[in-house]
């Protein structure tokens, strides 16, 4: 059946998968995936039908002729250049008409050629892990944009900033189509007009300021359609002003909060959607587990620095009843973990992260029937030397984990 549907492709020129060299002579395909390029490319003069480019591992020692290649492109639809070792984007690209999909993804890009406001009819704009730190100004102008993905790249979860926003022009709220936007750094004007895009899906906003809050609860209950939304602060003494948030979007099923919280935020408990919920760096000084519990499709729940950091014992007494990935990170002085039997019944993984002075597994967690895997990670001597062996004290309460991974601090 393979062999059939690659003879149909090669007919009907539908897509080529090819060797660097294959581009010397004309190419017929209308999509084109070059894979492998361990030689300069060498692009041909009739690449004209080609509608889709693709190209994949790429060495670093080889050059990617863009400005070249761009200019056998006039009508192409879709350019992925994902790793591709280039660091710079010629001013030619505004020349593709006809693109609705651009993929830099991974490159060493620094900045975005001011042509790109030309492309008016791109739908799709990746340059995620890129080198890029400021979108032009000309970005406004692609009023058709669905998908705007941004980060600039991400650390270890256990840091604060593991997440880094780009910075944008305030004309990014002109793009009236978006239904992705991650990961942008705000400013004030961007927090009180960003209300405007009502499409968004998924949103993730950086840099954000305790002053800024009202706005930003006032933009967020305008947005009906969220699925995704990412909150990071300024910096981790920074409030994150989320309280007053009358409504939440009903559809949220993903919610993740950096920075400090004064309190358990009061609609946490009407979060009847959301399967994963991240508190990063939030500093309670009161409990939200209680009201996390009773959310019913809750499947994952990552608690990093979450609690003030003299918090000593956490409890899980019932509910949880869907969670299967249960993430702790950054306890300090967490000398103690109990759960109750019935509590995460569902529960296939468990991590356990920079927890130095808990020197016991979870109390309870041979309750926890379904548990797959424990992670131990930068865990204390005690902790480890507990399971480590028939004979230690806790041995029996983790013998039927099929995965146990000790890490200890180096």
């Amino acid at each position: 059946m393979w062999e059939l549907a690659h003879d149909m492709s090669d007919r009907e020129h539908f897509v080529s998968v090819c060797n660097p060299q294959d581009l010397e002579n004309e190419v017929r395909a209308r999509r084109l995936s070059i894979h492998a390029v361990e030689s300069t490319l060498q692009p041909g003069h009739n690449m004209r039908n080609v509608r889709s480019f693709s190209v994949f591992n790429v060495k670093d020692q080889y050059a990617l002729p863009l400005d070249n290649l761009l200019l056998n492109f006039r009508l192409l639809r879709m350019l992925e250049l994902m790793d591709a070792p280039i660091d710079n984007l010629p001013r030619t690209l505004g020349k593709l008409f006809n693109l609705r999909y651009l993929g830099l993804k991974g490159t060493k890009i620094t900045e975005l050629p001011t042509t790109i406001g030309r492309l008016r009819n791109l739908l799709t704009l990746d340059i995620r892990k890129t080198l890029v730190k400021v979108l032009p100004r000309e970005i406004g102008k692609l009023r058709n944009l669905r998908h705007l993905l941004i980060c600039a790249g991400s650390d270890e979860e256990g840091f604060f900033y593991y997440i880094k926003g780009i910075k944008g022009p305030n004309s990014i709220v002109k793009l009236k189509n978006l239904q992705v936007l991650n990961c942008l750094e705000a400013n004030s004007d961007i927090v009180r007009r960003i209300r405007e895009l009502t499409q968004l899906r998924r949103l993730q906003l950086t840099n954000l300021k305790e002053e800024d809050g009202r706005d930003l609860c006032a933009s967020i209950e305008k947005m009906k359609d969220l699925h995704h939304l990412l909150l990071m602060a300024e910096n981790e003494n920074e409030y994150l002003q989320v309280d007053q948030l009358s409504t939440v979007p009903s559809n949220i099923r993903k919610l993740t909060l950096g920075g400090r919280l004064r309190d358990v935020p009061g609609w946490f408990c009407s979060l009847r959607n959301v399967i994963h919920l991240h508190l990063h760096w939030s500093q309670l000084s009161s409990d939200p587990i209680p009201c996390i519990s009773e959310l019913p499709v809750l499947e994952r729940l990552t608690l990093i620095n979450a609690y003030s950091h003299d918090k000593r014992q956490l409890c899980f007494n019932g509910g949880f009843s869907r969670l299967e990935d249960l993430y702790l990170g950054n306890f300090p002085e967490l000398a103690e973990i109990i759960i109750s039997e019935g509590t995460m019944p569902s529960l296939v993984r468990m991590t356990l992260h920079d927890c130095a002075k808990l020197k016991r597994v979870p109390q309870g967690i041979e309750h926890l029937r379904s548990l797959h895997r424990l992670k131990l990670k930068n865990a204390s001597e005690e902790l480890i030397g507990s399971i480590s062996g028939e004979k230690s004290s806790d041995y029996s309460r983790v013998q039927r984990i099929p995965s146990v991974i000790r890490d200890a601090p180096s």
